[in-house]
């Protein structure tokens, strides 16, 4: 947990990763359309190792490698803005919750 006691979106290393990340691709891991401007946590907070003496979470949560693209909501409290898939309409990181999922097979198998 970032100094401010703010996890996630508001934590200076997600959001620089997230600026590393989008600027890569701006594919969504979760629906594979493109338009994503947010980053979803591939393993969420509640299953992220904690410090079995401090219960706070060990450190990688907001790395670059447990981050993906997605469509969804950004920002916090009044500020909230919403970036639904173009394609399918969808808040994709929202739609998923808290469930771990990886990118979209990307190769149409048997074909």
């Amino acid at each position: 947990m970032s100094r401010s006691g703010r996890s996630g979106t508001g934590n200076h290393v997600y959001r620089k990763n997230r600026a590393t990340l989008l600027a890569q691709s701006t594919r969504c891991a979760l629906c594979g359309h493109d338009g994503a401007a947010t980053a979803d946590h591939i393993i969420s907070d509640k299953d992220w190792p904690r410090d079995l003496a401090t219960g706070q979470r060990m450190p990688g949560f907001d790395a670059l490698e447990n981050l993906q693209p997605a469509h969804g909501t950004m920002g916090a409290g009044r500020a909230v803005k919403q970036n639904p898939c173009p394609t399918c309409g969808q808040l994709c990181n929202q739609k998923k919750g808290a469930r771990v999922r990886r990118r979209p097979q990307t190769r149409a198998w048997g074909v």
